[in-house]
């Protein structure tokens, strides 16, 4: 089974950590998340028993079960934040990807199915059941996020904040 768990590891790390990042924004808070998602994976063994794409859902759905309860948490809700750096050349976005920086501008709502949609290519009907939310909530989102991203690169500055 540890083969296993590191052929999946190896598989999905950067899958899971993107989406993790892509949920906070934040590097030191995503690695957190993707850490506890992986511990949980190698907690639930029996899970390395499914095939490739069944864990990957598994994965995805931990990932965004972890990332709410991180914004859930008593400790988040008490701390003072201070003023972080904003990391440019983070490695979770390539190079190449022009729109993914504002992607991560969106508000969470918008940002996390636009990410689950374009990036990790998941049908309208698996994000509504991934996050217990209706086909047609998702369809909402989705031309809203749309729109909103139209005008962030039109350069409306105010347009991530509707």
């Amino acid at each position: 089974m540890n083969k296993k768990f590191i052929e999946i590891f190896d598989l999905y790390k950067n899958d899971i950590f993107r989406l993790a990042y892509s949920y906070t924004k934040n590097k030191t808070d995503a690695e957190d998340i993707f850490q506890n998602v992986f511990i949980k994976l190698y907690k639930h063994q029996n899970i390395l028993t499914k095939d490739d794409i069944e864990i990957k859902k598994w994965l995805v759905k931990v990932t965004i079960n972890e990332s709410k309860n991180f914004f859930l948490s008593s400790w988040r809700r008490k701390i003072t934040f201070f003023e972080e750096k904003e990391e440019e050349n983070i490695s979770v976005i390539p190079k190449e990807d022009n729109v993914l920086p504002l992607v991560l501008e969106l508000p969470r709502k918008y940002r996390l199915v636009t990410y689950l949609f374009y990036y990790e290519n998941y049908k309208i009907k698996e994000i509504a059941k991934l996050l217990n939310i209706s086909e047609t909530n998702i369809r909402t989102i989705l031309v809203r996020s749309r729109e909103k991203l139209k005008n962030m690169m039109e350069g409306d500055k105010n347009a991530k904040y509707c």
